[in-house]
């Protein structure tokens, strides 16, 4: 019985989402309100991660997909990123945003904190990178 607790305890630590690690090291806020300041003095969309500490996928996303330098750069250079667990953090982000389906990202325009765009579920790099692209062009396009 011993052996099998702590392979649980072991197994739950490799596949649980330590979200205040990975924002971190991936440089994303963890307030919206905070990121939604910024996002409107640098007139840069919010990138809202919606994620669960329990979520393997989110964890996979997170590692696979953006903490790749290329996704990381992108990401950076035209979002405000915050990342927000979707039980822990229920109410501190616009209820709109809250989904049973995770990872979610949504794209928000920082001046109406209306929806640009959003993805649902894990993505590769380049899949992921096509979105970004289409989400930046929808922006600019709503902003002529």
């Amino acid at each position: 019985m011993k052996f099998f607790i702590i392979t649980c305890v072991f197994i739950s630590s490799i596949f649980g989402a330590d979200i205040d690690e990975f924002a971190l090291e991936a440089n994303y806020l963890r307030d919206y309100n905070s990121a939604l300041q910024v996002a409107k003095k640098e007139n840069k969309m919010i990138m809202l991660l919606v994620v669960a500490d329990y979520c393997p996928w989110c964890k996979k996303f997170e590692r696979k997909t953006l903490q790749k330098p290329e996704v990381s750069k992108i990401v950076q250079e035209n979002f405000i990123p915050v990342v927000i667990d979707k039980n822990k953090e229920k109410g501190s982000y616009p209820k709109e945003y809250n989904t049973p389906l995770i990872p979610t990202v949504y794209f928000i325009d920082p001046h109406t904190q209306e929806r640009v765009h959003e993805t649902v579920a894990y993505m590769k790099k380049k899949e992921y990178i096509s979105h970004i692209n289409d989400t930046l062009e929808l922006f600019k396009d709503k902003n002529k």
